[in-house]
């Protein structure tokens, strides 16, 4: 059993130290009772993994309704949190008038209010970013991932050093540096924009942590000789980092960071980490943003423990239940057994029972998760293909607001040549008030005056060359065809 320390469970979690403490005292969903447990141990308080992660699944699974209708509330230590997370300023741009917590996975779908699953935005960028999955926009659901991914990877590099400002100090240089070189390589407008914002916040942290570590080195609590040699460099740092561009801009931003690199490399040639072998450097792992088993979340590693690496000694396998992809159905569900994690501990996977979990077919499209010639969602299930037992036992094809086509009678084509209904689209069904508005005078189809709508000519059932075997055309085509023929 594995116990962490309060700022190692911080860390586990990509919280604060103060709101790991808040999920210790508080249930964060109303109704419910359950908190984060501690145990005491001689060094203080401590947390065990297996608690953390149970608690982290816990945080993601469903909140409780207040009442019908009403969205689960984000607690204020929560909100707090992920304001800080992003330096109360938007994730994308770093605009800090007017910030909302967003969700990055739609709320009305996944009742998901975890820190994990939320991120600080301006009201541009919120707007832009549907909810979650649906772009509006420019801001896609990727690159919300991705400046929820670079929040929490900044966060927990300064935290990982908290007590040791001179190993925070040098642990964020070496983020900038990464930042630095992002910029030049974002695949778009919005990426570089939130990791030109990241770098800016983390450029104005220098002077503080540079004091901090100046103050180390005078209670004599320096170690090693590069964090000797680092120390003595502080006070050009903070100057540095305390410069005013004459113009701020990107340029201006990175010179300010590769002039602060630089410095850091003159003094200290080889800084030994390495992107962590398992996560790639990210530090996280899964769709759900795991913390990494084996670096922890620091997304380095030293050259010796890369070099010892062997995913088989981690606690890791594919789920059984999404086969490793994190989700389900057609419109990607998390995955109801990992939990977006895409990985589960051995444990879990030997104890995997497709039965114990609630879910079975959707019984309106069989589980397809559409219906109709054109795969329209599933109006039950909205494309999942799964639904819970009560949903099943509660479905009544009555209460769906479906009735079949009255302009193809429920095929969703008409003519000859199967030519997807001109009403439905090709759907089958629409709505009761569509099927109730139906009018054929409205729709700009008669029937075919060469053939009189039978889609073929002659005795041996020629394609009729006006209609295409249609059975019916356009209005203006008919007239044009009766004009040129009376």
């Amino acid at each position: 059993m594995a116990y962490l320390s309060e700022i190692e469970a911080a860390l586990f979690l990509g919280l604060k130290v103060e709101t790991v403490q808040y999920l210790s005292k508080t249930c964060p969903k109303k109704g419910d009772d359950r908190t984060l447990k501690s145990v005491k141990l001689d060094g203080g308080k401590a947390y065990d993994e297996a608690e953390l992660e149970a608690y982290r699944t816990y945080l993601n699974e469903p909140w409780p309704l207040p009442k019908p209708g009403v969205r689960p509330t984000i607690p204020k230590a929560i909100g707090g949190d992920v304001k800080e997370e992003s330096h109360h300023g938007c994730a994308i741009c770093g605009h800090m008038d007017n910030g909302e917590i967003a969700h990055i996975e739609a709320v009305a779908k996944t009742l998901n209010n975890a820190p994990g699953n939320l991120i600080y935005l301006c009201p541009n960028h919120h707007t832009k970013y549907d909810l979650g999955y649906k772009v509006k926009s420019n801001v896609t659901a990727d690159e919300i991932k991705a400046a929820k991914l670079l929040k929490q990877n900044a966060r927990r590099r300064v935290m990982k050093y908290e007590a040791f400002a001179t190993k925070s100090l040098t642990s964020l240089i070496q983020f900038v540096r990464n930042l630095e070189k992002s910029i030049a390589s974002a695949a778009t407008d919005n990426l570089k924009g939130m990791h030109l914002a990241e770098l800016t916040n983390l450029l104005a942290a220098v002077p503080e942590l540079t004091e901090a570590a100046e103050a180390e080195a005078k209670a004599d609590k320096l170690t090693t000789k590069p964090e000797k040699a680092f120390v003595k460099i502080a006070p050009k740092l903070a100057a540095i980092s305390a410069e005013v561009p004459a113009k701020y801009n990107e340029k201006a931003v990175r010179d300010k960071a590769k002039k602060l690199v630089a410095e850091v490399e003159r003094v200290l040639v080889d800084i030994d980490e390495v992107d962590c072998p398992h996560c790639g450097g990210r530090g996280l792992t899964g769709l759900a943003g795991d913390f990494c088993r084996y670096c922890k979340g620091s997304c380095f590693v030293s050259s010796a423990k890369a070099k010892a690496y062997d995913p088989g000694e981690i606690d890791e396998v594919e789920c059984p239940r999404c086969h490793g992809r994190g989700t389900t159905g057609l419109v990607s569900d998390l995955c109801a057994y990992c939990r977006g994690s895409c990985v589960i501990t051995h444990a879990k996977a030997e104890g995997y029972e497709p039965d114990d979990i609630d879910e079975v077919e959707c019984p309106h499209c069989d589980g397809k998760g559409t219906t109709g010639l054109v795969n329209d969602l599933c109006a039950y299930c909205h494309g999942s293909c799964v639904v819970s037992q009560a949903r099943h036992d509660a479905y009544d094809r009555e209460e769906i607001d479906e009735v079949d086509c009255p302009h193809c009678k429920g095929k969703g084509m008409t003519g000859l040549v199967s030519d997807l209904c001109a009403y439905c689209h090709g759907s089958c069904v629409v709505s009761q008030a569509r099927h109730d508005a139906y009018d054929p005078e409205e729709i700009d189809e008669v029937e075919c005056p060469r053939c009189r709508g039978k889609g073929t000519t002659g005795f041996a059932g020629d394609t009729c060359k006006l209609c295409h075997g249609s059975c019916v055309v356009k209005k203006a085509k008919a007239d044009a065809y009766r004009r040129k023929h009376e």
